[in-house]
């Protein structure tokens, strides 16, 4: 084997972890935009509940649990896009970060049901737990990908 040879086996390799740099990135962008969508609407969810515990009703409830349905949808799909990211992450030389994203059950009926104070405190509590997990998974997945655009070049 010639040094030319050797040569032309590490430009396709240098270009093959390019790609995969590229996709890794591109996925941790599509994860972000799930992930900042559904803080927005934590955080409409979250004025709407503060509204409902001191002035609203039956409507403002359900304004509130129509957006916690609407982040839930954009914490699904941004389960879905973390994986991929996991997945092309694993594909790049020269990161060992993994990424771990859990969104855990949800409350829904009871404070429609249930319209009181305490329900509504409960909702708010919870609305503030998730905010708090999207807000780390932004910063756990920005982080991963700040550190793919640092790498060194191939």
């Amino acid at each position: 084997m010639g040094a030319n040879d050797a040569r032309k086996s590490v430009v396709p390799r240098e270009k093959s972890q390019l790609r995969e740099r590229a996709e890794a990135i591109h996925a941790a962008d599509v994860a972000l935009r799930h992930l900042e969508r559904s803080a927005d609407l934590l955080d409409s969810a979250a004025n709407w509940g503060t509204f409902d515990m001191f002035i609203g009703g039956m409507l403002s409830s359900m304004i509130k649990h129509r957006r916690i349905d609407d982040a839930e949808d954009e914490f699904n799909a941004a389960r879905d896009a973390v994986k991929r990211f996991a997945r092309e992450l694993s594909d790049v030389q020269g990161i060992e970060d993994t990424v771990r994203f859990d969104i855990s059950g949800w409350i829904s009926g009871i404070d429609i049901f249930m319209d009181n104070v305490f329900a509504d405190w409960y909702v708010q509590t919870k609305i503030r737990q998730a905010q708090e997990r999207v807000a780390e998974a932004i910063v756990q997945i920005g982080q991963i990908r700040q550190a793919l655009m640092d790498l060194e070049p191939l």
